[in-house]
């Protein structure tokens, strides 16, 4: 995670946590394929930054290089959103097991 975190600007940070609630929001759909909730959120990620990109342009020297942080920043904080979601249905699970162990043990 921290490798991850070293290349997301730190203006970018909280699209990471609007994704990962964007993804649980569309987990609770039940017609939404929970096999398309990393496409959605990628192609909300990368159209969030660009936006941002978009607000802050005068920063930038030209289009192609705002365009390109913007999807830069799109894909990583959609892999932290996802990433997030794995360590905590992970960890969720892993104490469900642990308690069934010890009811076994019990």
């Amino acid at each position: 995670m921290e490798q991850i975190m070293q290349y997301v600007s730190a203006e970018y940070a909280i699209l990471a946590a609007v994704l990962y609630c964007l993804g649980r929001a569309l987990k609770s759909i039940r017609k939404f394929p929970n096999q398309f909730i990393p496409l959605a959120l990628t192609g909300c990620g990368i159209v969030l930054a660009c936006l941002s990109v978009v607000s802050r342009y005068g920063e930038y020297a030209n289009w192609a290089a705002a365009l390109f942080e913007g999807v830069v920043q799109g894909i990583l904080c959609t892999g932290l959103a996802v990433y997030l979601n794995e360590v905590i249905s992970h960890s969720a699970r892993n104490n469900c097991e642990c308690k069934k162990d010890r009811d076994k043990k019990d």
